[in-house]
């Protein structure tokens, strides 16, 4: 796709200027550049910022660019919890003291996981409803 006439009197093409300045010498830098159009076009003002980005992406065009591809995964980690995290419930977090674990404890629940035919499920759920109705 052709570029349109170029913004102003003078109607300069900004990008086909640095083009061609690029395609006679390569190894141009930038800065170089600046200066070859404010002499090429003395009353004309350029945007030093958009004629840095326009060799850049010409450049890039051309293949002489040596810029690297970003890696996959590299970005910056966001701070804070690490995915996946969840908190302990309290259940789990609470740390049982020695003492309460006695003897009869584990009877009692080794019968109750007699009586559920081994399935923990069931027993969970049935220690469940007891603890729903308060019953000591």
């Amino acid at each position: 796709m052709a570029k349109r006439s170029g913004t102003g009197k003078s109607g300069i093409v900004v990008a086909q200027e640095i083009r061609a300045m690029i395609e006679a010498n390569s190894s141009i830098k930038g800065p170089e550049v600046m200066t070859l159009l404010k002499e090429k076009f003395p009353k004309e003002t350029f945007n030093d910022k958009s004629c840095q980005v326009s060799y850049a992406n010409i450049r890039k065009s051309m293949g002489l660019s040596r810029t690297l591809k970003k890696k996959p995964g590299t970005a910056k980690k966001k701070a804070g919890r690490p995915l996946g995290w969840r908190p302990a419930t309290a259940v789990a977090s609470a740390p049982m003291a020695e003492s309460s674990i006695n003897i009869s404890l584990l009877q009692a629940a080794k019968e109750l996981l007699q009586h559920c035919h081994g399935d923990a499920a069931v027993a969970a759920q049935a220690i469940k409803q007891i603890a729903a109705l308060q019953m000591n």
